[in-house]
Protein backbone atom coordinates (compact mmCIF):
# COMPACT_ATOMS: atom_id res chain seq x y z
CA UNK A 1 0.00 0.00 0.00
CA UNK A 2 1.32 3.27 -1.16
CA UNK A 3 -0.20 6.11 0.63
CA UNK A 4 1.11 10.04 -0.67
CA UNK A 5 -0.30 13.54 -0.90
CA UNK A 6 0.10 15.84 -3.14
CA UNK A 7 4.00 16.97 -1.86
CA UNK A 8 4.81 13.18 -2.37
CA UNK A 9 4.86 12.99 1.16
CA UNK A 10 4.29 8.70 2.93
CA UNK A 11 2.27 8.40 5.48
CA UNK A 12 1.86 5.26 8.35
CA UNK A 13 -1.20 2.88 8.45
CA UNK A 14 -2.87 0.50 10.23
CA UNK A 15 -5.02 -2.39 8.54
CA UNK A 16 -7.24 -4.57 10.92
CA UNK A 17 -10.37 -7.06 9.72
CA UNK A 18 -9.46 -5.76 6.54
CA UNK A 19 -10.26 -1.74 7.39
CA UNK A 20 -7.40 0.60 6.56
CA UNK A 21 -6.93 3.88 8.87
CA UNK A 22 -5.00 6.76 8.25
CA UNK A 23 -5.44 9.06 11.64
CA UNK A 24 -6.21 12.62 11.04
CA UNK A 25 -3.81 13.82 13.26
CA UNK A 26 -0.79 12.64 11.27
CA UNK A 27 -2.00 15.05 8.11
CA UNK A 28 -1.09 18.35 8.44
CA UNK A 29 -2.56 21.27 6.98
CA UNK A 30 -2.18 22.66 3.61
CA UNK A 31 -2.55 19.70 1.58
CA UNK A 32 -5.04 19.50 -1.39
CA UNK A 33 -5.40 15.70 -1.34
CA UNK A 34 -4.38 12.42 -0.30
CA UNK A 35 -3.99 9.14 -2.81
CA UNK A 36 -3.90 5.81 -1.32
CA UNK A 37 -3.02 2.77 -3.36
CA UNK A 38 -2.90 -0.65 -3.48
CA UNK A 39 -0.45 -2.51 -5.95
CA UNK A 40 -2.30 -5.41 -6.07
CA UNK A 41 -5.15 -3.19 -7.90
CA UNK A 42 -3.10 -2.74 -10.88
CA UNK A 43 -3.33 -4.98 -14.10
CA UNK A 44 -1.30 -5.36 -17.37
CA UNK A 45 -3.42 -4.44 -20.76
CA UNK A 46 -4.41 -7.97 -21.45
CA UNK A 47 -5.23 -9.77 -18.16
CA UNK A 48 -8.86 -10.77 -17.51
CA UNK A 49 -11.01 -8.81 -15.73
CA UNK A 50 -12.19 -5.01 -15.26
CA UNK A 51 -12.44 -2.14 -12.61
CA UNK A 52 -15.89 -1.15 -11.41
CA UNK A 53 -16.50 2.44 -12.08
CA UNK A 54 -19.49 3.24 -9.44
CA UNK A 55 -20.06 6.67 -11.37
CA UNK A 56 -18.60 8.14 -14.14
CA UNK A 57 -19.10 11.57 -12.69
CA UNK A 58 -23.03 11.41 -12.45
CA UNK A 59 -23.57 9.60 -16.08
CA UNK A 60 -23.81 5.98 -14.84
CA UNK A 61 -21.78 3.35 -13.30
CA UNK A 62 -19.58 1.50 -15.79
CA UNK A 63 -16.62 -0.96 -16.07
CA UNK A 64 -13.28 -0.61 -17.54
CA UNK A 65 -11.60 -3.52 -19.40
CA UNK A 66 -7.94 -4.25 -18.93
CA UNK A 67 -7.55 -4.42 -22.73
CA UNK A 68 -5.64 -1.56 -24.61
CA UNK A 69 -6.27 1.55 -24.60
CA UNK A 70 -4.14 4.75 -25.26
CA UNK A 71 -2.66 6.26 -22.24
CA UNK A 72 -4.62 8.40 -20.25
CA UNK A 73 -6.46 8.88 -16.60
CA UNK A 74 -9.79 9.91 -15.50
CA UNK A 75 -10.85 11.96 -11.93
CA UNK A 76 -14.26 11.61 -10.84
CA UNK A 77 -14.90 14.11 -8.25
CA UNK A 78 -18.29 13.56 -7.41
CA UNK A 79 -19.76 9.76 -6.58
CA UNK A 80 -22.72 8.82 -6.28
CA UNK A 81 -21.80 5.45 -3.59
CA UNK A 82 -18.16 5.62 -1.91
CA UNK A 83 -17.17 2.33 -3.60
CA UNK A 84 -15.32 1.09 -6.50
CA UNK A 85 -14.61 -2.62 -7.45
CA UNK A 86 -11.69 -4.70 -8.93
CA UNK A 87 -12.16 -7.67 -10.85
CA UNK A 88 -9.26 -10.08 -11.66
CA UNK A 89 -8.92 -13.50 -12.68
CA UNK A 90 -7.75 -14.46 -8.87
CA UNK A 91 -9.70 -12.64 -7.05
CA UNK A 92 -12.97 -10.13 -6.94
CA UNK A 93 -12.49 -7.03 -4.63
CA UNK A 94 -15.06 -4.29 -3.15
CA UNK A 95 -13.26 -1.26 -1.86
CA UNK A 96 -15.52 1.01 0.32
CA UNK A 97 -14.71 4.10 1.85
CA UNK A 98 -16.22 4.69 5.71
CA UNK A 99 -14.55 7.64 7.11
CA UNK A 100 -14.29 11.08 5.11
CA UNK A 101 -15.98 9.14 2.68
CA UNK A 102 -17.34 12.61 1.21
CA UNK A 103 -14.93 13.64 0.02
CA UNK A 104 -13.66 10.46 -1.77
CA UNK A 105 -12.85 10.96 -5.87
CA UNK A 106 -11.69 8.08 -7.84
CA UNK A 107 -8.46 8.35 -10.20
CA UNK A 108 -7.49 5.28 -12.56
CA UNK A 109 -6.67 5.38 -15.99
CA UNK A 110 -4.02 3.25 -18.11
CA UNK A 111 -0.09 4.03 -18.79
CA UNK A 112 2.18 2.25 -21.11
CA UNK A 113 -0.32 -0.77 -20.67
CA UNK A 114 -0.52 -0.70 -16.81
CA UNK A 115 -3.51 0.27 -15.12
CA UNK A 116 -4.03 2.03 -11.94
CA UNK A 117 -6.89 2.58 -9.59
CA UNK A 118 -7.04 4.06 -6.34
CA UNK A 119 -9.01 6.47 -4.42
CA UNK A 120 -8.07 10.14 -3.95
CA UNK A 121 -9.41 12.49 -0.55
CA UNK A 122 -9.46 16.20 -1.00
CA UNK A 123 -8.32 17.73 2.24
CA UNK A 124 -8.92 21.66 1.03
CA UNK A 125 -5.98 22.71 3.04
CA UNK A 126 -8.04 21.45 6.81
CA UNK A 127 -6.90 18.73 8.71
CA UNK A 128 -9.62 15.71 8.05
CA UNK A 129 -12.70 16.05 10.39
CA UNK A 130 -12.11 12.26 11.19
CA UNK A 131 -10.20 9.98 10.43
CA UNK A 132 -9.65 8.34 6.62
CA UNK A 133 -10.76 4.59 6.48
CA UNK A 134 -11.20 2.18 3.66
CA UNK A 135 -12.71 -0.94 3.89
CA UNK A 136 -11.78 -4.00 1.48
CA UNK A 137 -14.17 -6.92 1.15
CA UNK A 138 -12.79 -10.06 -0.52
CA UNK A 139 -15.65 -11.79 -2.72
CA UNK A 140 -15.24 -15.32 -4.26
CA UNK A 141 -12.90 -15.15 -7.48
CA UNK A 142 -15.89 -16.09 -9.91
CA UNK A 143 -17.67 -13.00 -8.63
CA UNK A 144 -18.46 -9.83 -10.57
CA UNK A 145 -19.87 -6.55 -10.71
CA UNK A 146 -23.52 -7.85 -9.84
CA UNK A 147 -22.01 -9.48 -6.70
CA UNK A 148 -20.65 -6.79 -6.02
CA UNK A 149 -23.33 -4.27 -6.02
CA UNK A 150 -25.81 -6.98 -3.72
CA UNK A 151 -22.82 -7.22 -1.16
CA UNK A 152 -22.57 -3.10 -1.22
CA UNK A 153 -26.99 -3.40 -0.02
CA UNK A 154 -26.33 -6.24 1.75
CA UNK A 155 -23.59 -3.78 3.63
CA UNK A 156 -26.09 -0.43 3.38
CA UNK A 157 -28.79 -2.59 4.85
CA UNK A 158 -27.24 -4.25 7.92
CA UNK A 159 -25.52 -0.44 9.05
CA UNK A 160 -29.19 0.68 9.14
CA UNK A 161 -28.67 3.15 6.60
CA UNK A 162 -31.57 2.36 4.67
CA UNK A 163 -34.99 0.15 4.59
CA UNK A 164 -36.26 -2.15 1.66
CA UNK A 165 -39.29 -0.39 0.37
CA UNK A 166 -41.49 -3.58 0.78
CA UNK A 167 -40.86 -2.23 4.55
CA UNK A 168 -41.76 1.38 4.14
CA UNK A 169 -44.89 0.90 2.48
CA UNK A 170 -46.26 -1.44 4.94
CA UNK A 171 -45.87 2.52 7.26
CA UNK A 172 -46.49 4.58 4.88
CA UNK A 173 -49.91 5.02 2.17
CA UNK A 174 -48.59 8.16 0.13
CA UNK A 175 -45.54 6.26 -0.67
CA UNK A 176 -46.91 2.90 -1.67
CA UNK A 177 -49.31 5.55 -3.84
CA UNK A 178 -46.09 6.82 -5.27
CA UNK A 179 -44.82 3.32 -5.86
CA UNK A 180 -47.64 2.25 -8.32
CA UNK A 181 -48.30 5.33 -9.96
CA UNK A 182 -46.42 7.82 -13.01
CA UNK A 183 -44.97 10.85 -11.96
CA UNK A 184 -46.18 13.80 -13.60
CA UNK A 185 -44.10 17.27 -13.08
CA UNK A 186 -45.80 20.06 -14.60
CA UNK A 187 -43.76 23.17 -14.79
CA UNK A 188 -45.99 26.51 -14.82
CA UNK A 189 -43.84 29.34 -15.44
CA UNK A 190 -40.27 30.67 -15.31
CA UNK A 191 -38.16 34.13 -16.64
CA UNK A 192 -36.60 33.37 -19.68
CA UNK A 193 -32.82 31.18 -19.25
CA UNK A 194 -29.84 32.18 -19.54
CA UNK A 195 -31.21 35.31 -17.91
CA UNK A 196 -29.86 38.80 -18.97
CA UNK A 197 -29.96 40.33 -16.00
CA UNK A 198 -27.78 38.49 -12.93
CA UNK A 199 -28.98 40.53 -10.24
CA UNK A 200 -32.48 41.17 -10.25
CA UNK A 201 -34.40 43.04 -8.60
CA UNK A 202 -38.33 43.54 -8.42
CA UNK A 203 -37.96 46.91 -10.80
CA UNK A 204 -36.11 45.33 -13.25
CA UNK A 205 -37.13 41.68 -12.99
CA UNK A 206 -37.41 39.88 -16.43
CA UNK A 207 -41.25 39.16 -17.25
CA UNK A 208 -42.02 35.67 -15.89
CA UNK A 209 -43.63 33.38 -19.06
CA UNK A 210 -46.85 31.80 -18.09
CA UNK A 211 -47.52 28.09 -20.00
CA UNK A 212 -49.98 26.44 -17.37
CA UNK A 213 -52.05 27.93 -15.06
CA UNK A 214 -53.77 26.27 -11.83
CA UNK A 215 -56.82 26.27 -13.68
CA UNK A 216 -54.74 24.39 -16.80
CA UNK A 217 -53.71 21.81 -14.18
CA UNK A 218 -57.16 21.08 -13.72
CA UNK A 219 -57.82 20.40 -17.67
CA UNK A 220 -54.64 17.69 -17.08
CA UNK A 221 -56.52 16.00 -13.83
CA UNK A 222 -59.37 15.81 -15.78
CA UNK A 223 -57.59 14.11 -18.96
CA UNK A 224 -56.07 12.23 -16.71
CA UNK A 225 -59.39 10.61 -15.32
CA UNK A 226 -61.21 10.77 -18.92
CA UNK A 227 -58.11 8.16 -20.35
CA UNK A 228 -58.48 5.95 -17.41
CA UNK A 229 -54.96 6.73 -15.35
CA UNK A 230 -55.67 5.33 -12.36
CA UNK A 231 -52.83 6.65 -10.22
CA UNK A 232 -50.56 9.62 -10.94
CA UNK A 233 -48.66 12.11 -8.59
CA UNK A 234 -48.39 15.13 -10.07
CA UNK A 235 -45.87 17.70 -9.20
CA UNK A 236 -45.69 21.63 -9.67
CA UNK A 237 -42.63 23.20 -10.58
CA UNK A 238 -42.83 27.15 -10.55
CA UNK A 239 -45.81 27.21 -8.46
CA UNK A 240 -43.89 29.85 -6.51
CA UNK A 241 -43.43 34.11 -6.65
CA UNK A 242 -41.57 34.79 -9.94
CA UNK A 243 -42.23 30.89 -11.25
CA UNK A 244 -39.36 28.26 -11.16
CA UNK A 245 -36.02 29.21 -9.42
CA UNK A 246 -38.03 32.80 -9.58
CA UNK A 247 -36.72 34.58 -6.26
CA UNK A 248 -35.45 31.51 -3.44
CA UNK A 249 -35.28 31.31 -0.91
CA UNK A 250 -38.33 33.11 -1.07
CA UNK A 251 -40.99 31.31 -2.11
CA UNK A 252 -44.32 33.15 -0.92
CA UNK A 253 -47.11 34.45 -2.03
CA UNK A 254 -48.16 32.43 -4.51
CA UNK A 255 -47.87 33.80 -7.53
CA UNK A 256 -50.92 35.31 -8.93
CA UNK A 257 -50.20 35.44 -12.43
CA UNK A 258 -50.98 31.42 -12.13
CA UNK A 259 -54.03 31.96 -10.15
CA UNK A 260 -53.09 32.55 -6.75
CA UNK A 261 -53.26 31.26 -3.34
CA UNK A 262 -56.65 30.08 -3.27
CA UNK A 263 -57.07 28.94 -7.07
CA UNK A 264 -54.05 26.63 -6.04
CA UNK A 265 -55.87 25.22 -3.10
CA UNK A 266 -59.26 24.55 -5.10
CA UNK A 267 -56.66 22.85 -7.64
CA UNK A 268 -54.74 20.45 -4.68
CA UNK A 269 -58.00 19.47 -3.66
CA UNK A 270 -59.77 18.91 -6.75
CA UNK A 271 -56.63 16.66 -7.98
CA UNK A 272 -57.38 14.74 -4.76
CA UNK A 273 -61.23 14.70 -5.00
CA UNK A 274 -59.94 12.45 -8.43
CA UNK A 275 -57.61 10.22 -6.82
CA UNK A 276 -54.13 11.94 -7.75
CA UNK A 277 -51.45 12.68 -4.93
CA UNK A 278 -50.23 16.27 -5.78
CA UNK A 279 -46.76 17.93 -4.52
CA UNK A 280 -44.37 20.67 -4.98
CA UNK A 281 -41.10 21.66 -5.74
CA UNK A 282 -39.10 23.72 -3.55
CA UNK A 283 -35.37 24.46 -3.72
CA UNK A 284 -33.20 24.19 -0.28
CA UNK A 285 -29.84 24.64 -1.77
CA UNK A 286 -29.37 28.08 -4.08
CA UNK A 287 -30.64 31.19 -3.76
CA UNK A 288 -30.64 34.49 -5.95
CA UNK A 289 -30.14 38.42 -4.85
CA UNK A 290 -33.57 38.96 -5.75
CA UNK A 291 -34.89 37.72 -2.57
CA UNK A 292 -36.23 39.53 0.30
CA UNK A 293 -34.09 36.94 2.48
CA UNK A 294 -31.07 37.26 0.40
CA UNK A 295 -27.68 38.66 2.31
CA UNK A 296 -24.12 37.60 2.06
CA UNK A 297 -24.37 35.87 5.31
CA UNK A 298 -26.72 33.53 3.85
CA UNK A 299 -24.40 31.94 1.23
CA UNK A 300 -21.74 29.62 1.19
CA UNK A 301 -18.12 31.42 1.56
CA UNK A 302 -15.31 29.44 0.03
CA UNK A 303 -12.09 29.30 1.72
CA UNK A 304 -10.68 32.51 0.57
CA UNK A 305 -13.77 34.01 2.24
CA UNK A 306 -15.59 34.78 -1.53
CA UNK A 307 -19.33 34.17 -1.77
CA UNK A 308 -19.98 30.51 -3.56
CA UNK A 309 -21.32 30.89 -6.72
CA UNK A 310 -22.84 28.50 -9.29
CA UNK A 311 -21.09 28.31 -12.68
CA UNK A 312 -24.62 28.28 -14.49
CA UNK A 313 -27.41 31.48 -14.21
CA UNK A 314 -31.22 30.53 -13.71
CA UNK A 315 -34.42 32.15 -13.82
CA UNK A 316 -33.80 34.68 -11.07
CA UNK A 317 -30.68 35.51 -12.11
CA UNK A 318 -26.65 34.75 -10.45
CA UNK A 319 -27.67 31.36 -8.40
CA UNK A 320 -25.64 31.58 -5.27
CA UNK A 321 -25.05 28.80 -2.89
CA UNK A 322 -27.16 28.24 -0.10
CA UNK A 323 -25.51 27.53 3.53
CA UNK A 324 -27.26 24.77 4.60
CA UNK A 325 -27.35 26.24 7.79
CA UNK A 326 -30.00 28.55 6.74
CA UNK A 327 -31.59 26.47 3.95
CA UNK A 328 -32.50 23.92 7.16
CA UNK A 329 -33.76 27.54 8.67
CA UNK A 330 -35.86 28.31 5.85
CA UNK A 331 -37.13 24.91 5.66
CA UNK A 332 -38.64 24.47 9.11
CA UNK A 333 -40.01 28.03 8.59
CA UNK A 334 -41.54 27.50 5.04
CA UNK A 335 -42.38 23.55 5.13
CA UNK A 336 -45.67 23.99 7.21
CA UNK A 337 -46.87 27.05 5.16
CA UNK A 338 -46.67 24.92 2.36
CA UNK A 339 -48.73 21.59 3.92
CA UNK A 340 -51.25 24.36 4.85
CA UNK A 341 -51.46 24.44 1.08
CA UNK A 342 -52.76 20.56 1.38
CA UNK A 343 -49.99 19.37 -0.52
CA UNK A 344 -49.19 15.60 0.02
CA UNK A 345 -46.77 13.28 -1.18
CA UNK A 346 -43.33 12.48 -2.16
CA UNK A 347 -42.36 16.57 -1.47
CA UNK A 348 -39.80 17.46 -4.50
CA UNK A 349 -36.54 19.35 -3.57
CA UNK A 350 -34.29 20.48 -6.55
CA UNK A 351 -30.79 19.03 -7.05
CA UNK A 352 -30.91 18.10 -2.79
CA UNK A 353 -29.37 14.16 -4.05
CA UNK A 354 -27.65 15.51 -7.09
CA UNK A 355 -24.86 17.68 -5.99
CA UNK A 356 -21.69 16.64 -3.72
CA UNK A 357 -21.84 18.05 -0.33
CA UNK A 358 -20.58 21.38 -0.43
CA UNK A 359 -18.52 22.90 2.53
CA UNK A 360 -18.81 26.39 3.84
CA UNK A 361 -16.16 28.25 5.27
CA UNK A 362 -18.10 31.00 6.96
CA UNK A 363 -16.94 31.51 10.22
CA UNK A 364 -20.53 32.61 11.61
CA UNK A 365 -21.92 29.07 9.96
CA UNK A 366 -19.01 26.82 9.28
CA UNK A 367 -20.37 23.44 7.78
CA UNK A 368 -18.10 20.71 6.55
CA UNK A 369 -19.84 18.16 4.39
CA UNK A 370 -20.36 15.81 7.01
CA UNK A 371 -22.15 18.84 9.35
CA UNK A 372 -23.69 19.82 5.69
CA UNK A 373 -25.61 16.80 5.40
CA UNK A 374 -26.95 16.63 8.87
CA UNK A 375 -28.46 19.91 7.99
CA UNK A 376 -29.92 18.07 4.84
CA UNK A 377 -30.91 15.20 6.75
CA UNK A 378 -33.14 17.32 9.12
CA UNK A 379 -34.89 19.08 5.83
CA UNK A 380 -35.53 15.73 4.56
CA UNK A 381 -36.78 14.04 7.55
CA UNK A 382 -38.94 17.39 7.75
CA UNK A 383 -40.17 16.34 4.16
CA UNK A 384 -41.50 12.84 5.88
CA UNK A 385 -42.96 14.93 8.45
CA UNK A 386 -45.04 17.34 6.80
CA UNK A 387 -45.92 15.49 3.39
CA UNK A 388 -45.35 12.16 4.04
CA UNK A 389 -42.01 11.43 2.01
CA UNK A 390 -39.14 13.50 -0.15
CA UNK A 391 -38.21 13.23 -3.27
CA UNK A 392 -35.14 15.00 -5.41
CA UNK A 393 -33.66 15.34 -8.51
CA UNK A 394 -30.71 12.62 -8.59
CA UNK A 395 -29.47 9.65 -5.92
CA UNK A 396 -26.24 10.58 -4.21
CA UNK A 397 -26.60 7.65 -1.83
CA UNK A 398 -25.86 10.16 1.17
CA UNK A 399 -29.72 10.41 0.96
CA UNK A 400 -30.48 7.02 1.32
CA UNK A 401 -32.25 7.10 4.82
CA UNK A 402 -35.00 9.27 3.68
CA UNK A 403 -34.37 10.02 -0.39
CA UNK A 404 -37.37 8.07 -1.54
CA UNK A 405 -37.23 8.84 -5.01
CA UNK A 406 -35.14 10.35 -7.65
CA UNK A 407 -35.78 11.97 -10.73
CA UNK A 408 -32.99 10.16 -12.67
CA UNK A 409 -30.33 7.87 -11.37
CA UNK A 410 -27.81 9.85 -13.16
CA UNK A 411 -27.55 11.68 -16.21
CA UNK A 412 -27.39 10.20 -19.92
CA UNK A 413 -25.20 6.90 -19.87
CA UNK A 414 -21.00 7.73 -20.41
CA UNK A 415 -19.69 7.38 -23.87
CA UNK A 416 -15.56 7.63 -23.15
CA UNK A 417 -13.24 5.70 -24.63
CA UNK A 418 -12.19 4.46 -20.86
CA UNK A 419 -15.32 2.79 -20.46
CA UNK A 420 -15.87 -0.68 -21.95
CA UNK A 421 -19.65 -0.80 -21.19
CA UNK A 422 -22.28 1.09 -18.99
CA UNK A 423 -23.94 -1.03 -16.13
CA UNK A 424 -26.92 -0.83 -13.39
CA UNK A 425 -24.32 -0.90 -10.81
CA UNK A 426 -26.74 1.81 -8.57
CA UNK A 427 -29.86 -0.12 -9.71
CA UNK A 428 -28.97 -3.11 -8.36
CA UNK A 429 -27.20 -1.68 -5.06
CA UNK A 430 -31.23 0.52 -4.27
CA UNK A 431 -33.78 -0.98 -6.53
CA UNK A 432 -36.50 -2.37 -3.67
CA UNK A 433 -34.82 0.06 -1.42
CA UNK A 434 -35.13 3.83 -3.59
CA UNK A 435 -37.72 4.61 -6.30
CA UNK A 436 -36.14 5.99 -9.37
CA UNK A 437 -36.40 6.87 -13.03
CA UNK A 438 -33.24 5.41 -14.63
CA UNK A 439 -31.84 8.74 -16.58
CA UNK A 440 -32.83 11.65 -18.05
CA UNK A 441 -33.28 10.13 -21.54
CA UNK A 442 -36.29 8.03 -20.10
CA UNK A 443 -38.16 11.38 -18.35
CA UNK A 444 -41.33 11.53 -21.55
CA UNK A 445 -39.77 7.69 -23.04
CA UNK A 446 -42.98 7.29 -24.49
CA UNK A 447 -42.39 9.85 -26.96
CA UNK A 448 -38.47 8.99 -27.94
CA UNK A 449 -36.74 6.17 -29.23
CA UNK A 450 -37.99 2.82 -28.33
CA UNK A 451 -34.70 2.28 -26.75
CA UNK A 452 -35.43 4.36 -23.91
CA UNK A 453 -38.55 1.92 -23.21
CA UNK A 454 -36.14 -0.39 -22.70
CA UNK A 455 -33.44 1.39 -20.86
CA UNK A 456 -36.64 2.08 -17.95
CA UNK A 457 -37.41 -2.01 -17.69
CA UNK A 458 -33.62 -3.05 -18.26
CA UNK A 459 -32.71 -0.75 -14.85
CA UNK A 460 -36.17 -1.41 -13.10
CA UNK A 461 -37.33 2.33 -12.98
CA UNK A 462 -40.57 4.23 -12.51
CA UNK A 463 -41.96 6.46 -15.23
CA UNK A 464 -41.54 10.31 -15.33
CA UNK A 465 -43.25 12.68 -17.25
CA UNK A 466 -42.38 16.29 -17.59
CA UNK A 467 -44.65 18.83 -19.26
CA UNK A 468 -42.87 22.08 -20.52
CA UNK A 469 -39.29 19.94 -19.84
CA UNK A 470 -37.55 22.78 -22.19
CA UNK A 471 -37.24 25.72 -20.89
CA UNK A 472 -33.54 27.19 -21.99
CA UNK A 473 -32.90 29.54 -24.29
CA UNK A 474 -32.08 27.37 -27.96
CA UNK A 475 -28.76 26.56 -28.53
CA UNK A 476 -27.00 27.44 -24.93
CA UNK A 477 -25.50 24.89 -23.56
CA UNK A 478 -27.64 22.66 -21.34
CA UNK A 479 -30.79 23.46 -23.31
CA UNK A 480 -32.88 20.56 -23.82
CA UNK A 481 -31.16 18.57 -21.19
CA UNK A 482 -33.97 16.50 -20.84
CA UNK A 483 -34.43 15.74 -24.24
CA UNK A 484 -35.90 17.69 -27.75
CA UNK A 485 -39.23 15.86 -26.69
CA UNK A 486 -41.73 17.34 -24.55
CA UNK A 487 -45.45 17.03 -23.19
CA UNK A 488 -47.22 20.47 -24.22
CA UNK A 489 -50.73 21.78 -23.27
CA UNK A 490 -51.16 24.68 -24.98
CA UNK A 491 -54.22 23.39 -26.85
CA UNK A 492 -56.66 20.66 -25.79
CA UNK A 493 -54.96 18.36 -29.20
CA UNK A 494 -51.44 18.66 -27.14
CA UNK A 495 -52.99 17.63 -23.84
CA UNK A 496 -54.99 14.51 -25.00
CA UNK A 497 -52.06 13.97 -26.99
CA UNK A 498 -49.72 14.16 -23.99
CA UNK A 499 -51.85 12.38 -21.62
CA UNK A 500 -52.09 9.21 -24.39
CA UNK A 501 -48.40 9.09 -23.88
CA UNK A 502 -48.52 8.80 -19.91
CA UNK A 503 -51.86 6.53 -20.10
CA UNK A 504 -49.26 3.88 -22.20
CA UNK A 505 -46.61 4.18 -20.20
CA UNK A 506 -48.97 3.55 -17.06
CA UNK A 507 -50.25 0.18 -18.82
CA UNK A 508 -46.99 -0.94 -19.43
CA UNK A 509 -45.83 0.01 -15.69
CA UNK A 510 -48.36 -2.26 -14.35
CA UNK A 511 -47.28 -5.31 -16.02
CA UNK A 512 -43.75 -4.19 -13.75
CA UNK A 513 -44.78 -2.20 -10.62
CA UNK A 514 -44.80 -5.09 -8.27
CA UNK A 515 -41.20 -6.33 -8.85
CA UNK A 516 -40.06 -2.52 -7.39
CA UNK A 517 -40.51 -4.07 -3.74
CA UNK A 518 -38.12 -6.97 -4.78
CA UNK A 519 -34.35 -6.78 -4.98
CA UNK A 520 -32.62 -6.89 -8.36
CA UNK A 521 -29.87 -9.71 -7.84
CA UNK A 522 -27.78 -10.20 -11.14
CA UNK A 523 -27.49 -8.53 -14.41
CA UNK A 524 -25.65 -9.78 -17.37
CA UNK A 525 -24.97 -9.13 -20.67
CA UNK A 526 -26.18 -12.61 -22.77
CA UNK A 527 -25.20 -11.74 -25.91
CA UNK A 528 -24.62 -8.74 -28.04
CA UNK A 529 -27.34 -6.32 -27.46
CA UNK A 530 -29.18 -8.96 -25.09
CA UNK A 531 -29.13 -8.06 -21.27
CA UNK A 532 -31.13 -10.36 -18.54
CA UNK A 533 -32.15 -9.12 -15.15
CA UNK A 534 -32.98 -10.83 -12.35
CA UNK A 535 -34.91 -10.18 -9.48
CA UNK A 536 -34.38 -11.64 -6.39
CA UNK A 537 -38.39 -12.95 -6.28
CA UNK A 538 -37.07 -15.07 -9.60
CA UNK A 539 -38.86 -12.98 -12.18
CA UNK A 540 -36.10 -12.81 -15.09
CA UNK A 541 -36.75 -9.82 -17.58
CA UNK A 542 -34.69 -9.73 -21.10
CA UNK A 543 -34.39 -7.09 -22.89
CA UNK A 544 -33.39 -7.43 -26.68
CA UNK A 545 -31.60 -4.16 -28.08
CA UNK A 546 -31.59 -5.45 -31.62
CA UNK A 547 -35.00 -5.89 -31.83
CA UNK A 548 -36.33 -3.76 -28.80
CA UNK A 549 -38.45 -6.11 -27.46
CA UNK A 550 -38.75 -7.07 -23.24
CA UNK A 551 -39.30 -10.84 -22.18
CA UNK A 552 -40.71 -12.13 -18.89
CA UNK A 553 -38.32 -15.35 -18.87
Amino acid sequence: MLITDNNKREYRYETEDHVLTIYKDDIPEGLEYLDIAEESFAAKAGEDGYYVISDCDGHGSAICRFNEKNDGERIYKQNLMPVFGVKKKDKCTLIIAEGFKYELSLVYGVKNNEYYIYPRFYLHGKQPYENITIRFIQLPKECGYSEMAVEYRKYKLLRGDCVPLKEKIEKRAVLKYAMEAPEIRIRLGWKEVPPKILEQTEENEPEMKVVCTFERVMDIVDELKKQGVEKAQLCLVGWNISGHDGRYPDIFPVDERLGGEEKLKELIQYAKKNGYQIVCHTNSSDCYSISKRFKDDIVIKEADGSLSVNETSWSGGRMYHLCPVKAYEYAMEDFPKIKELGFEGLHYIDVLSTVALRNCFDANHPCNSKQSLEYYEKIMKKCHEEFGGFASEGTFDFTAKYLDYGLYAVYSLIDDEFIDESIPFWEIVYHGIILYNPMTNTINYTIKDKKYELNLIEYGGRPAFYFYSKHTTKGEKGADWLGKEDLLCDTDEQLEYSVSKIKEAADTYNEYKHLQTVFIDKHEKIDDNIYMVTYSDGTKICCNYSNNTVDKV
